[in-house]
């Protein structure tokens, strides 16, 4: 995993929200790799854990921005 930065906060803007879904899925799948490999004593890099859980709140933030700026945008039609 990346060390999240500015650029690479800027770069999860820039996706599509396909894509921003699919981002958060394997930051999911990523954090329950984590859990089992913590479960089984074979997890070397305990960091990735708060690594992957900051950058999926990023991703989830974004998706909720999201939803949020598309459904108060008023319809043209009365």
């Amino acid at each position: 995993m990346e060390s999240m930065t500015t650029f690479a906060y800027a770069q999860l803007l820039q996706l599509d929200d396909n894509a921003l879904k699919d981002q958060v899925a394997a930051a999911r799948k990523t954090l329950f790799e984590l859990r089992c490999k913590r479960a089984t004593r074979q997890l070397d890099k305990s960091h990735l854990f708060r690594q992957t859980r900051v950058k999926l709140a990023r991703l989830l933030t974004i998706q909720r921005q999201r939803r949020q700026r598309n459904h108060s945008t008023p319809s043209s039609t009365h």
